[in-house]
């Protein structure tokens, strides 16, 4: 608090941690620790890596070498990723205004904390649909069409983000954008390792896609990585229109003796078994959210979420993209077709 960041930033306020009162919407890894810096009438956001909580984590199972590496490794990682879409000026991903670190003066161990500074959002898509009566279909078919966009980005340039949930996407009441994807800490890209790339599920548990719950690690990159970002676009516009997190839906559709342990089962079962069984969860979901669904786009948005949330990663995504060489995503279909819903329901809004 006080200090003067890189490009005269003052340091205003430190934001509420998990568990903390008022942290219901704030978001932030375990090594990290979220700030408010102000310059003039303009506000950031700044995360700084907790090194001090780090060190004196000893309740912790790992050792402090440990500890040190997987924050650094990550930050070092993170910091990497968000270079190559600063230079790429991806417009739908969050802004990096600056990336440095600052000596703390009267620090314990005279630390230099590392931090990254990004422009600051209004909120994301949970603290916009708490706070607001006004939320329509096409303020949510504008997130979609702006995430969807975003995803594009990231996958031409060779980046998955494998970790994008709702309080990732982030609102903002002035510019071009509606909403952009925040928080790269768990992406992954061709040809640069991370220390997180041989976990079974790189993001929040609570979201992962069916194959990654299960243990299934695709060997295309196209199937592993691009895959589960189509997964969470799919679920996202679940979320959106039924405030149901799909993930959930999926595992309480399997008998508690099926259910693999990180769905809360003891034994499991193996994925192809489970596979028939979530499929049809999946289209039973779909049927009892169409109430939900705008009348004039309940089909084409029940076949997006059908389509993009296969639980088999195998034929996720576009049919027509999948069958073309390269058998991709399809991500140019879903930018398209979220477009298109969005301007339908901008003229059906203005009627």
């Amino acid at each position: 608090m006080g200090q003067i960041l890189a490009g005269g930033w003052l340091v205003t306020q430190r934001l509420p941690r998990s568990g903390e009162p008022g942290a219901e919407h704030q978001t932030g890894g375990c090594f990290s620790v979220g700030y408010i810096a102000t310059k003039g009438a303009r506000k950031a956001f700044v995360k700084a890596l907790d090194v001090q909580g780090v060190i004196e984590n000893k309740a912790s199972n790992r050792t402090l070498m440990e500890r040190l590496k997987e924050m650094t490794d990550g930050h070092a990682f993170e910091s990497a990723i968000l270079d190559v879409c600063r230079k790429a000026k991806l417009d739908r991903v969050v802004e990096v205004i600056a990336s440095d670190q600052l000596e703390l003066p009267g620090s314990l161990y005279g630390l230099e904390v590392p931090y990254i500074m990004f422009e600051m959002a209004d909120g994301d898509i949970r603290k916009a649909i708490s706070a607001s009566e006004k939320i329509d279909a096409a303020w949510k078919f504008r997130v979609l069409h702006d995430v969807a966009v975003g995803i594009q980005q990231l996958h031409r340039n060779d980046i998955s983000h494998q970790d994008l949930k709702p309080s990732n996407v982030l609102v903002f009441d002035q510019g071009s954008a509606l909403a952009k994807i925040g928080d790269l800490g768990r992406s992954s890209r061709r040809g640069l390792n991370a220390s997180h790339d041989g976990n079974a599920v790189p993001g929040a548990v609570a979201y992962a896609p069916p194959e990654q719950i299960f243990g299934i690690r695709p060997e295309r990159w196209e199937d592993r990585r691009e895959g589960c970002d189509i997964y969470h676009i799919g679920a996202l516009a679940a979320f959106l229109f039924t405030g149901v997190v799909l993930s959930a839906s999926l595992a309480q559709a399997l008998p508690s003796g099926m259910r693999p342990f990180l769905w809360g089962g003891q034994s499991g079962c193996d994925y192809e078994t489970a596979l028939p069984i979530l499929k049809k969860a999946l289209t039973e979901f779909v049927a009892d959210a169409q109430p939900a669904f705008p009348v004039w786009a309940a089909e084409e948005l029940s076949q997006i979420i059908m389509t993009a949330c296969d639980p088999d990663y195998r034929v996720r995504g576009d049919a027509t993209a999948r069958q073309r060489i390269g058998n991709t995503v399809g991500i140019d279909a879903f930018v398209s077709r979220f477009d298109r819903l969005a301007k339908n329901a901008a003229v059906k809004t203005r009627r």
